[in-house]
């Protein structure tokens, strides 16, 4: 059963954007408007399906430089509908996920020699013997360049770490086709941990010996509402990530044409940001957060969230500065789609009211399907990387037992086995049942040898001394 959340009033709309109408000021609203009307999608879901999109598509040729980090336009999106396959929600990546190696073989061939036949009256000067072979070297190479991005620019895979493309390191994930719960129980532990890892960070994550520099990944993924109570109920961990989980209330609309409606001009838009994604080849232009007016809604809202924050137990899926990073990057994606020079104070204020919209919305959408209360959602932020590989090996196998999980770790001794759970233990990340461990807040299968034998209790069955 589903717990509801109370929304800190830092969250609240600002007087003068009560309805959707207020964002027409922005130049991609006329396409979000047309893209929700076609399809029969609510405008909040229509804005952050598009804006992921472009985010996607744009990469990492753009930052915004703040105390916060650097904030780049992809962002996690995952999107519940009452259809099992929607439609509509291939749109906004349709341009990356099905008609991108035919944009790079597009690539290859720009000023590359072509092989034409001269017209009969044109004399052809001779070439140099070594010229047409090196045409034809240049030819290939490019091809092969072209091939390597298409292969990297998205992937359906979950296990990390994701290669990365040659011009910067942005990876799209695509929705597994073995579905999301089922794509995350065979993961290993260890590459729960490296997911874990990599979505946790807008950065590459550091490679280990024989590992090439991998990419830093964000994923686009639609789910009925079956799955998605299940991928939640089984992966409890994963509410704590940085992403927005939107419900669209009913059916999108099925449209299979792709020219004469938005979906042929989001194609175009998603095409042109990549032009400028590939052109900026790891040179991304950077804008610099300055404490002056056009910033000065976001350091209101903060300033605002401080204060409820030391009056108010804030629930702990509410997290302030993951609205003010959404927030800093729709402002990043208004600048860029409206083609402005630098951000302005309307493209940040905007950008705040939307992330403040959708971020109500995300922690609603995440509670209903929630199997356990806010406060108890597993916090894995500031755990070391050891603390985080022995609790996704105890997500990976529940019921093992202390002496088990510690000898499945290479050298690994009894006292910092427990100095490990009492720390996960004491986060409440982890939990000692019947002498097994488990993951907190979930409901686990016994072990196969328990339910082969009730009376059976392993060698440390209830003990961890620290």
């Amino acid at each position: 059963m589903s717990t509801p959340i109370e929304i800190p009033n830092f969250l609240a709309p600002d007087e003068s954007v009560r309805g959707i109408e207020a964002f027409r000021i922005l130049g991609i609203f006329e396409l979000v408007d047309r893209f929700a009307n076609e399809y029969q999608v609510e405008h909040e879901i229509a804005f952050a399906s598009l804006l992921a999109g472009f985010g996607h598509s744009i990469g990492g040729a753009f930052e915004i430089d703040s105390a916060l980090g650097k904030i780049r336009p992809p962002f996690s999106l995952l999107l519940v509908t009452p259809e099992t396959d929607a439609i509509w929600s291939r749109i906004p990546t349709r341009f990356l996920v099905d008609d991108f190696e035919g944009t790079m073989r597009a690539f290859s061939r720009v000023n590359l020699p072509r092989n034409k036949k001269p017209d009969n009256d044109t004399e052809v000067e001779p070439s140099h013997p070594d010229a047409d072979g090196l045409a034809q070297t240049v030819e290939t190479a490019k091809s092969v360049y072209a091939d390597k991005v298409a292969e990297r620019i998205t992937t359906s895979s979950l296990a990390a770490p994701f290669l990365r493309e040659p011009f910067d390191h942005h990876v799209l994930l695509a929705a597994p086709p073995t579905g999301l719960s089922r794509a995350l129980r065979q993961l290993s532990s260890d590459e729960r941990f490296r997911l874990e890892q990599a979505l946790c960070s807008s950065t590459p994550v550091p490679p280990r010996t024989g590992e090439v520099s991998g990419g830093a990944p964000s994923f686009f993924w639609q789910v009925d509402r079956c799955e998605a109570r299940r991928f939640i109920e089984q992966n409890p961990w994963f509410a704590g990530m940085p992403f927005l989980m939107l419900e669209s209330a009913t059916p999108g609309v099925v449209k299979l044409g792709v020219e004469g409606n938005s979906a042929a001009d989001i194609h175009r838009r998603c095409f042109e940001l990549f032009v400028m994604r590939h052109c900026a080849m790891r040179r991304p232009t950077t804008f610099s957060v300055r404490d002056d007016a056009t910033f000065r809604p976001l350091r209101k809202f903060l300033t605002k969230a401080q204060a409820w924050e030391t009056k108010f137990e804030t629930p702990s899926l509410a997290r302030p500065a993951r609205a003010a990073e959404h927030a800093l990057r729709f402002a990043l994606l208004f600048t860029i789609l409206d083609k402005k020079p630098e951000p302005d104070e309307a493209a940040v204020f905007m950008g705040l009211e939307l992330a403040k919209r959708l971020y109500i919305r995300h922690l609603k959408t995440l509670t209903k399907f929630l199997s356990i209360a806010p406060s108890e959602v597993p916090d894995t932020e500031g755990l070391s990387d050891l603390e985080r590989r022995v609790y996704f090996r105890v997500c990976e196998r529940p019921g093992l037992s202390p002496s088990k999980l510690g000898r499945s770790f290479q050298r690994m001794r009894k006292t910092e086995r427990n100095q490990l759970l009492a720390t996960l233990m004491g986060r409440r990340l982890v939990a000692l049942r019947d002498g097994g461990l488990y993951q907190a807040g979930t409901q686990q299968e016994q072990p196969e040898q328990e339910r082969r034998n009730p009376d059976f209790l392993g060698s440390e069955a209830g003990i961890l001394v620290v």
